[in-house]
């Protein structure tokens, strides 16, 4: 077999030599014959023999590949089939909605470019709160629909200008009136309670969150999530780990999106097996894609513009990290060199003291390294006053992981970044960032989105103005 294709490739390479020698011939004499003014037609001669071998070689050939196919023919009758080689595809990232759970979110965040170089920066969290149950105890006999809210917002880093939306379904602020008439009762002279209270019983949200129009809900299977008429998270048809998220300015405003997120890299696991809980690690599960290409379109006023870049896709349920109670530090880091870092800290709001520092880094490969050595360091001269709300945020931090030898540096892109949230016209601090990474002596640029929880509770308040230079 090995003797018949030798002999068969070097023939062949003699036919393609013959073949080149009577195209110079064909070429040569009719530029002979061109200048002699004679007409197009070459001599016989020399051309003549080179055909004449040109075709024997051809016949030879010919009868080559007809004994190389009987051999292979009689090879693949005795041989045994090919083993069937397994095509890995990446397990679906579970999206899907819990029914026992006090809270469910799906959050997501990107930055992308435009056609003409315009940075921009997108975050939307979709929270679903409630189990069917009374909606201030687990196990009451009153029974209340789910809550449905929506924040969402779009920074433009280059202009340092940022646009932020919270809207709540008809459940939602049937939750709140609930929740706020609590707080009044317990406290008549907190006063913010009372003006939302007074806003509520009106049928609608304190400013600035608004009513969403049209139902909201979250379908298991297929999995999708609609919340009022314009804004929604569905996966791409025969595309795993693949969604479109589509969310639009309130009442008729022109800003808009439609981005789709493909997951470049596995589920992360936070902390290495997804449980974060507070009072018991399964009291809260918390899975990620980290690292999703983006791809879509952006309104924002005029003519949509088209975009690329980089995108986040969060999902935790159960039944600890509900503001109420505890506040956080949270990051999400992407470097340029593939490197992912989710890492947080929460406090408790009645002390501000920080407890449960958790760091989970993803390298390009997808491999998972889980470390609590953090040491969170936040630049008090940094602090941002919101004039809004009057809350301050410490807005730069250095943060180091001494077992990997990395150092982030990690700064807003635009310092009023603040989101609106209706627990009594309160807000958290949720914004992206520009890194600077040093790992081992190495210099690395990153981009990331914070998020700063808690920080209007009286006790953090103190902490922070006692540290504060003068």
């Amino acid at each position: 077999m090995r003797d018949l294709t030798r002999k068969y490739l070097r023939i062949m390479r003699e036919i393609e030599v013959a073949k080149l020698l009577c195209d110079a011939h064909k070429f040569s004499s009719h530029m002979a014959h061109m200048r002699m003014g004679q007409q197009r037609f070459p001599p016989a001669g020399n051309q003549t023999r080179v055909a004449a071998r040109y075709c024997a070689m051809n016949r030879i050939a010919l009868a080559l590949v007809l004994s190389l196919a009987a051999v292979a023919g009689a090879h693949a009758a005795t041989a045994k089939p090919a083993a069937k080689v397994a095509v890995r595809v990446a397990p679906p990232f579970p999206v899907a909605p819990h029914d026992n759970v006090t809270i469910e979110w799906w959050y997501l965040n990107a930055h992308v470019t435009t056609m003409i170089g315009r940075h921009l920066a997108v975050i939307g969290s979709f929270f679903r709160f409630g189990n069917g149950n009374g909606q201030l105890a687990k196990d009451s006999a009153v029974k209340t629909p789910r809550s449905h809210y929506l924040i969402w917002a779009l920074t433009d880093i280059d202009k340092k200008t940022h646009q932020a939306w919270s809207l709540g379904d008809q459940s939602t602020l049937d939750m709140m009136k609930q929740y706020m008439t609590f707080k009044v009762l317990v406290n008549p002279a907190d006063t913010k309670a009372a003006a939302a209270l007074d806003a509520l019983q009106k049928n609608t949200f304190p400013s600035p969150t608004d009513l969403l129009p049209g139902k909201a809900g979250v379908a298991a299977s297929p999995f999708a999530v609609h919340y009022g008429l314009d804004n929604a998270l569905v996966p791409v048809k025969g595309k795993p780990n693949t969604y479109t998220l589509t969310l639009a300015e309130p009442k008729g405003g022109a800003t808009k999106l439609t981005l789709t997120f493909a997951a470049a890299k596995p589920t992360m696991y936070v902390g290495g097996t997804g449980n974060t809980g507070l009072r018991k690690p399964e009291d809260m599960k918390y899975l990620s894609l980290t690292r999703c290409a983006v791809t879509g379109q952006i309104a924002t006023g005029d003519a949509a513009e088209t975009v690329t870049g980089d995108g986040w896709f969060d999902h935790q349920w159960g039944d600890t990290w509900t503001a109420q109670s505890a506040g956080w530090d949270w990051w999400g880091v992407q470097l340029a060199d593939g490197i992912d870092i989710l890492f947080f800290r929460q406090r408790d709001l009645a002390t501000g003291k920080v407890f449960f520092p958790l760091a989970t880094i993803m390298d390009k490969a997808g491999k998972l390294t889980v470390t609590k050595n953090i040491e969170f360091v936040d630049a008090r001269s940094s602090l941002w006053t919101s004039p809004a709300t009057g809350v301050s945020y410490p807005l730069n931090w250095k943060v180091t992981f001494p077992d990997q030898k990395l150092t982030l540096a990690i700064s807003p892109d635009v310092l009023d970044q603040e989101m609106p949230v209706i627990s009594g016209g309160d807000a958290i601090w949720e914004g992206s960032c520009a890194v600077a990474a040093q790992r081992d002596g190495v210099s690395v640029p990153g981009t990331a989105y914070m998020e700063l929880v808690g920080y209007n509770s009286p006790a953090v308040k103190k902490l922070l103005s006692a540290a504060t230079p003068k």
